[in-house]
Formats: structure tokens, C-alpha cells, sequence
């Protein structure tokens, strides 16, 4: 017999998931013109298009890589503020209810007026030194303006004989954070992700974990348009400034080491990378002064693009990442971890084609396996006993602005995005009930 009450249900969603998704596009046009620009877009003189896929960030086209290596030190001669904002809005729908939302929040159909607001000091500060620096306050969240992701950099060009480059030194803090292919864990797709899902899976990387609890110096240099290398190392934040920056996580000991290495090239329209990633991070057990569990991360990337003038454009990407986890006696005399050694694997590879630089669609595939470690993953609160999880993740969206220097105020994203589970924590069983229908709402003044 036909299921009418279910279908009547799905139906009203449906019509409420719409409803959502037009209001959130008529506050858009509704608002009244900021005046104002993304920064590097006022610096440039260019539209947004020049440097982003699609006219909107993160992801960047050879001249936004060349921009960002250059040190963002790239300018039309104008003055300009150097100074931008960045507004999201979202509804969230999950297949299972939220038993625990948080404070203010719905088990289930949340519409979250302002799930992120950043502000931006960005843009060149002499020939050779330029910044991109973000506050951002979440909600739910810290409900706090926190430290996010920051990147000073010194860049000038060489040449040498027959050989050529550019050579630059990068302040951050987040490992990858000074990477210029969307490949790695700070740029990586999903670029926005709803606050009520199951993300990626109960576990992830270190080197995917340590955004603005560290801060670092790394040296880069890109040869002859080919060869790129990156070396430095990461230090904790002090505890004085991680409370006034509202920076928290896991307590990172002494200096640790991040490098990277790829090879880039360009035929016609085309350009694809494949590259090397790994790190090396030492965390306070919590147990005993001085005594520290260690995580080896080392990674596989590689990306392809093509872009077709301002017609169409074509990007994957992928990331495989392998982590060896070791743990200190104490930390499982305490009933931290069973295994004195476990292991994490990472994947994401994912599709996006654009046309026009207006509209887009976006497949992933995703997945996580790893060590079965009952009391690490009950230590960490996970679903499960094991890291192993597998999904995938569909995603349509509109960016009408930033193909123009006409009307350079608005700068916006509309996105659907449906994420499907395969398994999740180590289950298949339940697995579905972490699915998620996200709409969001993605501007920058």
C-alpha cells in the first residue's frame, strides 16, 4: 500500500527546503550595496573570476596561484582599503534528529541566520610583503570572534642563468594554509559544510587538526613554473594568546616539521599538479611533564583543471593522506587508547565543472579507514569503535557576481548540498541517519 503520510512528509520538506533557498536569494538582492569589494579584487583592479574558478573563493585559477605565491603584493597602483567581510546564512536538514542540538538550535530543520561571520585584513604592504589575515565568529559554535586562518608572506622573484622562480617566505597558522592547489586539508572541498552533519567521520589527520592552535614559518620556492617546494616548522600558540585569540585543541609540543613538494605543468587550456605533503607533530599526552604522543602524516595529491576562457572549466582533485599514530605507556595506562601504535587513512577526490563562471556542480567521494581503538574512540567521543567511514557528496551552485568590475560590490554564493553515507564509524547500520540536506547562503563585501 502507498506510504501517503511519508510522501506527504518528503512533499513538505521539499516545499520548505525551496521556500528556504528563495528567501535566502531575495534577502540577497534585497540588501543594499555595501560599496565595497573583496580586497584583493579592489587591489588587482581585476574581476573575481581572474582568480577564483567560478568568481568565488577558495578555489583558484593560475593567475590566483600566481597572485598568492607573489605574496599577494600584486596591484593596480590605486589606494584601496584593504579591509572585507564575508556573511554566511544556512538550513540544514539531517536524516535523524539531532538528540542533543546545541544551545538555541532545533533537533532537526535548522535555519541559521548567521552561521559565520568573518572579517578580513588582506592585501599588499610592500613590494615584497602582503597578508590575508581572518577573524571569523561561528554559531553555533564559539559564538566568539576567534583567530582564523592567517598567512603573511614575503615573495620575490629570481633568475639564475637559465633558471627562474619566485622565492618566498610564509607566517600561518595552519599547516597547508599557504598552499595554492585546492588539494590539501585547509582548501580542500567542501568549502562550506553544514555545522549539524557528520563531516568527513569521527577522526581526521593531525595535519588537518592544528588550524590556529599553532603558528609557523615556512620558505617556498616555485622553479621555472614546475618544481615547487615548502619547508618549516610549527609551534604552539602560548596559552595567554590562545585565550585572547579563542584558539583551542589538542596541546602541540616543541617544533614540528611540515614539508611539501609537486610538480606542476600547463598544456593549452590545461594544468595539473602532483605533489608530496607530510608532517610531523608531537601532542602532550596529558599524563606526564614532557611526554608526548607523536602523529606522522604523509600525503598524496594531485589535480587537473581545465578552464575554457570564461565558458567552461573543469577541476579534480585528490588527497590521500596516511597517518601513524604512536602512544605513550601513560597515555594508555590511563585508559586513553588499547593500541600503543594505530594507524588513519584519508581520502578525497572530487569533480567540479563551471559554466559561464556562474553555475556549478560538484561531486566527492570521501572516506576514512583506520586501526579499530575502542577507548581512543570512546577518549574522543566517536561513533563507533573505528574511524571507517564512506560518503559521498553532490553539490549545485550559483554565483551571479563577480564576472564584472561593473558592479564590484557583490560578491555571492547560493549552494545546495546533499551528503550521503556509506558507512560511519566503523557501521554501515545507521550509517543514513548522518545524511544531510544543506542550503546555504555565501557573501563577500
Amino acid at each position: 500500500m502507498k506510504n501517503f503520510a511519508a510522501d506527504w512528509a518528503a512533499a513538505r520538506r521539499v516545499r520548505r527546503v525551496f521556500a528556504t533557498f528563495t528567501a535566502l536569494a531575495a534577502a540577497a538582492f534585497a540588501a543594499t550595496p555595501a560599496h565595497a569589494v573583496p580586497a584583493f579584487a579592489r587591489q588587482t583592479g581585476q574581476d573575481c573570476i581572474a582568480c577564483h574558478v567560478g568568481g568565488f573563493g577558495p578555489q583558484l585559477t593560475p593567475f590566483g596561484r600566481a597572485f598568492k605565491l607573489g605574496g599577494y603584493t600584486l596591484s593596480n597602483g590605486k589606494k584601496h582599503l584593504p579591509v572585507s567581510a564575508m556573511l554566511v546564512s544556512s538550513y540544514t536538514h539531517t536524516t535523524n534528529d539531532n538528540t542533543a542540538p546545541p544551545a538555541g538550535f532545533h533537533q532537526n530543520d535548522n535555519l541559521t541566520a548567521l552561521q559565520q561571520a568573518s572579517i578580513f585584513l588582506a592585501g599588499r604592504i610592500t613590494d615584497h610583503l602582503g597578508m590575508m589575515g581572518q577573524a571569523t565568529y561561528s554559531d553555533p559554535g564559539s559564538q566568539n570572534l576567534a583567530w582564523d586562518n592567517t598567512d603573511l608572506r614575503y615573495a620575490r622573484n629570481y633568475q639564475f642563468g637559465s633558471t627562474s622562480g619566485v622565492f618566498g617566505v610564509s607566517v600561518n597558522n595552519n599547516p597547508t594554509v599557504s598552499d595554492v592547489w585546492n588539494t590539501v586539508p585547509a582548501w580542500q572541498f567542501g568549502f562550506m559544510q553544514t555545522p549539524f552533519g557528520g563531516g568527513y567521520g569521527p577522526a581526521s589527520p593531525m595535519i588537518s587538526s592544528l588550524g590556529q592552535q599553532v603558528i609557523g614559518t615556512t620558505a617556498y620556492t616555485l622553479v621555472d613554473n614546475h618544481w615547487y617546494v615548502e619547508g618549516g616548522l610549527y609551534h604552539a600558540i602560548s596559552n595567554w594568546w590562545a585565550n585572547q585569540l579563542h584558539a583551542t585543541g589538542d596541546a602541540v609540543d616543541g617544533y614540528n616539521p611540515y614539508w611539501r613538494v609537486n610538480y606542476e605543468n600547463y598544456v593549452g587550456n590545461s594544468n595539473y599538479e602532483v605533489g608530496l605533503i607530510g608532517m610531523n607533530t608531537k601532542v602532550e599526552d596529558g599524563t606526564t611533564s614532557g611526554s608526548n604522543n607523536t602523529f606522522k602524516d604523509i600525503g598524496l595529491d594531485a589535480s587537473y583543471q581545465y578552464i575554457n576562457g570564461g565558458t567552461s572549466s573543469v577541476t579534480v582533485n585528490g588527497l590521500y593522506m596516511h597517518e601513524r599514530q604512536n602512544y605513550t605507556a601513560a597515555y594508555l595506562a590511563n585508559g586513553n587508547a588499547s593500541n600503543a601504535n594505530d594507524t588513519l587513512n584519508f581520502f578525497n577526490v572530487n569533480t567540479a565543472y563551471w559554466y559561464q563562471n556562474t553555475y556549478g556542480a560538484t561531486i566527492q567521494f570521501f572516506g576514512s579507514t583506520g586501526s579499530s581503538d575502542p577507548m581512543l574512540a570512546t577518549a574522543n567521543g566517536w561513533a563507533g569503535t573505528d574511524p571507517q567511514t564512506s560518503g559521498v557528496v553532490w553539490e549545485l551552485d550559483w554565483n551571479p557576481f563577480g564576472k564584472s568590475w561593473v558592479d564590484p560590490e557583490k560578491n555571492l554564493r547560493l549552494g545546495l548540498q546533499y551528503t550521503t553515507y556509506n558507512k560511519y564509524g566503523g557501521s554501515s547500520n545507521g550509517a543514513s541517519g548522518n545524511n544531510s540536506l544543506f542550503v546555504y547562503l555565501w557573501t563577500a563585501i
